[in-house]
């Protein structure tokens, strides 16, 4: 029954001229040019992010996401501070049982500019390829019930044009950000504010396997985040919140993430990067709740979530819905350590 309840999602998704939805993370902030090309470059010199998710393994075939992302800040006018970035994404989508596939590769291109001391404003922009597949004979449609069993010589009652497009694809972003103060374990004043707003897939490409038309919507991005240091303790506050939509589908996304300092870096060391220990807990709204653990030490940033399903679904699903993890690389400078912006 759920078997069948899966396909009948599918063929409603296939057989519709409906637009293409894309991914989601239990938190969109691990995967930062991802989330805007306004982040492209513009806080590190080298960062390089691998993300990996599985959702949906109580109910079917798991839904399998892999996103590897790089950027790296390629030019800074010493007197200014303005800056460019650029970098480079992958991101691969499989779903279910018809290996109903999206791969995304993209460049991204971004400028930065010094508003004053504590401001920064940043643009962005990605552009590369999309390919969408799917492989129609390892799916099963209402068609081919014949009243009492599946039949395979009974025609689906579906055309299809294609089972492969490969599309380009475009999307650009702006991000406003605000730093100041030091993260340290003596007086850890630190504050930090990102304000963003991306749009993707602007050109909104043909990525339908029929031959009507079937494009993909944009994808339009609200997002918000704060840093605070809690004076003379290990503590610091991150919340963030995102909204995003696309089509007729909205995205709904709270949070907040404690961290705290283990260590901080040392000219006495050679420690040039802090060492935190991170939780956090995070709401999709009538989606998931999201717990979230995270250490960063010295070069790496190493986190594990996990998705408690809330939605409809929760009764197939007996609340399990995702887990996820990533690892994070950014070779920082001492002098960069705690800069902010």
């Amino acid at each position: 029954m759920r078997t069948l309840l899966f396909y009948i999602i599918i063929l409603s998704f296939l057989s519709s001229n409906s637009f293409g939805q894309d991914y989601a993370l239990s938190n969109p902030f691990d995967a930062p040019i991802l989330l805007n090309p306004a982040n492209t470059g513009v806080q590190y010199p080298l960062r390089a992010i691998l993300n990996y998710r599985q959702q949906w393994k109580s109910i079917t075939n798991p839904f399998t996401t892999i996103l590897a992302s790089f950027d790296s800040k390629t030019f800074t006018q010493s007197n200014s501070g303005s800056s460019l970035g650029i970098g480079f994404s992958l991101a691969n989508d499989n779903a279910g049982y018809g290996n109903l596939n999206t791969m995304n590769i993209n460049l991204h291109l971004s400028g930065k500019v010094m508003l004053n001391d504590n401001q920064t404003l940043s643009l962005g922009i990605c552009g590369g390829v999309m390919q969408r597949s799917i492989d129609i004979n390892k799916l099963t449609f209402t068609d081919q019930y014949d009243g009492y069993s599946y039949n395979s010589s009974i025609g689906i009652g579906e055309s299809f044009a294609t089972e492969k497009r490969l599309v380009p694809d475009i999307g650009t972003g702006i991000q406003w950000s605000y730093g100041r103060g030091a993260a340290t374990l003596s007086s850890n004043d630190a504050i930090g504010a990102q304000l963003g707003f991306a749009a993707f897939h602007v050109n909104m490409p043909n990525t339908g396997f029929q031959e009507d038309a079937d494009k993909r919507y944009i994808r339009m991005v609200m997002h918000g985040s704060f840093s605070y240091g809690i004076k003379n303790t290990p503590f610091q506050l991150n919340p963030s919140a995102l909204v995003e939509m696309q089509g007729p589908a909205r995205m709904y996304f709270t949070g907040l993430l404690i961290k705290y300092r283990l260590q901080e870096s040392s000219k006495y060391t050679g420690n040039l990067q802090n060492r935190t220990f991170n939780i956090g807990v995070f709401y999709r709204y009538g989606d998931a709740i999201t717990s979230a653990i995270q250490l960063e030490w010295d070069m790496f940033v190493v986190g594990f979530s996990y998705d408690f399903n809330i939605s409809m679904l929760k009764e197939i699903s007996h609340s399990r819905g995702a887990s996820e993890i990533f690892i994070k690389y950014i070779p920082i400078k001492k002098q960069l350590a705690n800069r902010l912006l």
